[in-house]
């Protein structure tokens, strides 16, 4: 039983989509994507990052010590069971060392004013006002109401004070005197909505819900959120394009289109994080300057 089980193609002996394996096999290789497939069916860990808005590293680890840091990530630590307690004082937030990459190629700077753009419920929200030490602006935005309320006990009880919160549909509606007010940005952090495959092993449903032309349909509407973006950001200032997909038609795709149709924009970094290379959730960012 067990060699024939052996036998089969992959897609079958790890449960996934022909269509998203297969892809996965021509984008990394069949080594990776087969790795990529048993990654997705391993109980995922639970991963904290510290708020140092409201404790430092060696004080939460003092405090919490069931907690383990986690290597190359000061920021995180990793635990065996949810950290009520610590989460309840704002001590952590719980978050995947991936999500960071976007915050790091952002950048942002104290004083400086920020637009996060699809922020519920907040852990990339939490994480920028930590790196302003908490002093600026930032305008976090959802297209969901009940999110967005979300994202308001999450920065109170984190102490983030310059996050003000906005209900926007970015595909839809025009932009609100709140934001035009606010205009031009320093930065923009568009973290945007996507097919998810990056967390597949933290979504059970996800693989099954999937279809092919997702990836199509995901990518006009990156687009068209990013579109409506430009213009809010100054001269020289920063847009970082981010997602927690592995999909070529949803990152780079995205990024390239952008890049085609916009000569003001330049690329200046790109960062992945693959599950089979790095041992935390799949996940992309691009960072853009207005250059014109």
């Amino acid at each position: 039983m067990l060699a024939r089980t052996e036998a089969q193609p992959l897609f079958i002996r790890t449960s996934h989509p022909q269509f998203l394996v297969e892809g996965w096999q021509q984008h990394f290789g069949a080594k990776h994507a087969e790795k990529l497939c048993e990654w997705n069916n391993l109980p995922a860990p639970v991963y904290a990052r510290i708020n140092f808005l409201r404790i430092d590293r060696t004080q939460f680890l003092r405090t919490y010590p069931e907690s383990r840091p986690v290597a190359d990530s000061p920021n995180f630590v990793e635990v065996n069971s949810f950290p009520s307690a610590a989460l309840e004082r704002g001590h952590c937030y719980i978050q995947d060392p991936s999500t960071t990459i976007a915050c790091q190629l952002l950048d942002p700077k104290p004083e400086e004013r920020i637009l996060d753009v699809c922020a519920a419920p907040g852990g990339k929200t939490g994480y920028v006002a930590q790196l302003m030490e908490n002093a600026g602006t930032i305008v976090a935005c959802d297209r969901n109401p009940q999110r967005l309320q979300i994202l308001k006990e999450n920065m109170a009880r984190l102490g983030v004070r310059i996050a003000h919160s906005l209900h926007h549909e970015w595909t839809r509606d025009r932009v609100p005197q709140e934001i035009a007010s606010v205009a031009p940005f320093d930065r923009i952090l568009i973290d945007a909505p996507c097919a998810n495959t990056g967390v597949t092993r933290r979504r059970v449903d996800l693989r099954w819900r999937l279809r092919r032309t997702d990836f199509g349909r995901m990518q006009q509407r990156q687009i068209e959120i990013v579109r409506r973006l430009i213009p809010l950001l100054k001269l020289h200032g920063v847009l970082v394009y981010s997602t927690c997909s592995l999909e070529l038609e949803e990152n780079e795709d995205v990024v390239r289109r952008i890049l085609d149709e916009t000569p003001a924009l330049r690329l200046e970094a790109q960062k992945h994080s693959l599950p089979f290379r790095d041992g935390f959730d799949g996940a992309f960012a691009a960072k853009l300057i207005r250059t014109a």
